[in-house]
């Protein structure tokens, strides 16, 4: 029988109905800031906002209709995602191999941890004009490049979540006669799991901002391509339906992330 007393009222359904309270008031509250931010851009006057310039909400909502019924969204929007999601498997695959690795084997972790220190420091973006030069302009620029920026997310997070792993428990397996790849498969990348949904909360916004800035400076294809294309022709109304719509695609992907993980037993 439990001994909290009956009538002590649980704190778990009041802070539940407290949160639920919340979310109504601040959801309304974001939206009319919204509004109120887009109200004002469309009838500013053309003192303060020059349309040459800045473009208008509805020319750009015009953009953006006219590009979806042509398919033009669509598709760019289609090259930019493929980028992205194939950066985020090869740098995550690359990322939880190397660190798994480097937390599992103290003398390989002393090796390999300073120079990828060193290699996360650095400005990615420089790398670019060397990628290509080396792979040429296309997906497989975007997606390498995307795949060199995730890789770290991913390689903190399992290096962090094998680290964290109690020493006594890997000794007890191996006692146990567990071999490495069981320890790690029964040991380290469970631990590393709820490390590895934080690293991919934050890998997916840059994996996003490489492949745009890959694609604004060489690509044909993809919504950075369209935005350095209007930008080019003085045309802000694209620009900025290109950006919302890109907007909209990296907080689709990032909100179902956050969906899936935060009911997820791991989530953190």
């Amino acid at each position: 029988m439990s001994s909290r007393d009956p009538r002590v009222p649980s704190d778990r359904a009041p802070r539940e109905g407290h949160l639920v309270g919340d979310w109504l008031p601040v959801r309304c509250a974001q939206i009319g800031i919204v509004a109120i931010i887009l109200c004002a851009w469309q009838f500013a006057p053309a003192a303060l906002l020059d349309d040459t310039l800045t473009s208008r909400p509805t020319q750009i909502a015009a953009q953006i209709f006219k590009w979806l019924n042509s398919g033009v969204l669509q598709q760019e929007a289609w090259f930019t995602l493929s980028a992205v999601i194939a950066g985020l498997l090869a740098g995550g695959l690359v990322g939880i191999g190397g660190g798994m690795l480097a937390g599992t084997v103290p003398a390989l972790g002393r090796l390999i941890e300073p120079p990828v220190k060193f290699l996360f420091a650095l400005p990615k973006i420089a790398f670019v004009p060397l990628f290509i030069v080396w792979f040429g302009i296309g997906l497989s620029q975007e997606t390498i490049f995307t795949a060199m920026v995730v890789f770290f997310f991913f390689f903190y997070a399992s290096f962090n979540g094998a680290r964290s792993v109690p020493t006594a428990l890997s000794n007890m397996l191996i006692l146990a006669g567990g071999s490495r790849w069981q320890r790690v498969r029964l040991l380290y990348l469970p631990a590393s799991v709820g490390w590895l949904l934080a690293g991919l909360r934050l890998a997916i916004p840059y994996a996003f901002v490489s492949a745009v800035s890959a694609e604004v400076i060489s690509s044909q294809h993809g919504l950075g391509n369209l935005v350095k294309t209007s930008a080019s022709v003085m045309d802000p109304a694209g620009m900025f339906a290109a950006m919302f719509f890109l907007l909209l695609v990296s907080v689709s992907v990032s909100g179902a992330v956050l969906f899936l993980g935060g009911r997820s037993r791991w989530s953190v």
